[in-house]
């Protein structure tokens, strides 16, 4: 979901430390300039093939069902194979307002390795933001999805993001560890879904 930064909007800087690694899923965290939310960079190895998890990936409808707190997302406008704009609401715990925000991705591929890379950034102003919802207008992440030579595919999810308004310190502590950790371990089980399925 992301564009092609030579350097970053904002966001962590090569200070990546392990603060989780349970069911074979390691969650790396790093300070985050301009951002009360530390970045976070999980990685999983799965049983899965590229297209698989590519295809669920590509699916927004399938989203609430394996990204954390996602309460509803939708495609709102493609261009190519490449090139997609989601818009995403994100469910937050009382008392705190949900967050929505609109998601832009651009996907490569490098052609000799066959690993797929999907960055992507918020892009705020694209539509009105939904009522009783804060918009996100600072975020940029990747993944990054390798095919290994046992036929494994290893997934790496990262992102910086600023969740703006005013965030509880321990929700602000615990969603830089739940959201890669339970985002991964869902994908791991959706991706392997017959609608999904791909060799």
């Amino acid at each position: 979901m992301l564009l092609i930064f030579s350097a970053p909007i904002f966001g962590a800087q090569d200070n990546w430390y392990l603060e989780k690694e349970e069911d074979n899923i390691q969650v790396f965290v790093a300070e985050t300039k301009g951002s009360p939310l530390k970045s976070f960079r999980g990685v999983v190895t799965v049983n899965s093939s590229l297209n698989s998890v590519l295809s669920v990936i590509a699916d927004a409808s399938s989203y609430p069902r394996w990204l954390h707190n996602c309460k509803s997302a939708k495609t709102i406008k493609r261009i190519g194979e490449t090139e997609i704009y989601n818009h995403i609401v994100t469910n937050m715990p009382w008392p705190v307002i949900d967050r929505d925000s609109v998601v832009q991705s651009i996907k490569t591929e490098n052609k000799t390795t066959n690993q797929v890379t999907i960055k992507f950034v918020a892009k705020p102003a694209m539509i009105e933001k939904l009522p009783k919802t804060v918009r996100i207008t600072k975020m940029n992440g990747l993944w990054e999805l390798t095919p290994l030579d046992d036929g494994k595919l290893k997934i790496l999810y990262q992102m910086s993001v600023d969740p703006g308004g005013n965030i509880p310190k321990w929700l602000v502590n615990s969603l830089v560890v739940d959201i890669p950790f339970n985002t991964l371990n869902n994908l791991r089980r959706i991706a392997k879904e017959d609608r999904y399925k791909s060799n």
